[in-house]
């Protein structure tokens, strides 16, 4: 899930708009994706995650935890820091992959399809562009505008739902909290953000990462 995974490196946001009556009218069911203006980050910008991988082949969570970077445009970075040290890069369609003792591997997001509209869908989350956004996927939303909302994201092009089923984006007000990248076969991966990160625990499951993302 290592690629997915950084696809999913997005940041804990800043506030870029004053919450009132007139955000709560722009945030509705009818116009889910107008939360994405509110969570426009100007690069370069950085945060600290803890990722939680889960699959049945696991008998519980792999932890990951480091510091995601945006340079903007579709340059991102995924450092991992524990349990051990590897550096991913995108810039474009080309990924590298640096992980001590191991060396640097590289390929192109041209050959999975899925990978790259996860990074694209991103992209346009961290740039606030909810019309790139809408090209690549089916939004539902859930929540309030000044209080804890979901936002949930399912592939418009049905070939891509066998890599990625839908992919999760949980808030509060105008800051993103966690994202959540669910796949096939049960495999999953959560990314904690932010302050957020410091209070996931040691064994962490499904159940309580949503909780701690949706009401923590």
């Amino acid at each position: 899930m290592g690629l997915m995974g950084i696809a999913a490196a997005s940041f804990a946001g800043i506030p870029a708009l004053a919450v009132g009556t007139s955000t709560a009218e722009i945030f509705s069911a009818s116009r889910p994706l107008s939360i994405v203006y509110r969570l426009a980050k100007h690069p370069p910008t950085q945060t600290p995650f803890v990722q939680a991988q889960f699959s049945p082949l696991l008998d519980r969570a792999l932890v990951l935890k480091g510091r995601l970077v945006w340079d903007g445009g579709d340059k991102l970075e995924r450092r991992v820091e524990q349990p051990y040290r590897e550096q991913t890069s995108i810039a474009g369609t080309a990924v590298s992959v640096t992980r001590a003792g191991h060396g640097t591997k590289q390929y192109s997001l041209n050959r999975a399809p899925a990978m790259k509209a996860l990074l694209d869908g991103l992209i346009a989350v961290l740039s606030g562009d909810p019309e790139k956004l809408h090209d690549v996927f089916n939004a539902t939303l859930q929540g309030r505008a000044n209080a804890y909302w979901t936002l949930l994201l399912v592939p418009r092009n049905p070939k891509l739902a066998h890599d990625l089923q839908q992919l999760t984006l949980d808030g509060y007000a105008a800051t993103l909290r966690c994202i959540e990248i669910r796949q096939a076969e049960g495999n999953a991966s959560i990314y904690v953000l932010g302050r957020l990160a410091t209070q996931v625990t040691p064994r962490p499951t499904q159940a309580t990462l949503q909780k701690l993302c949706r009401a923590g």
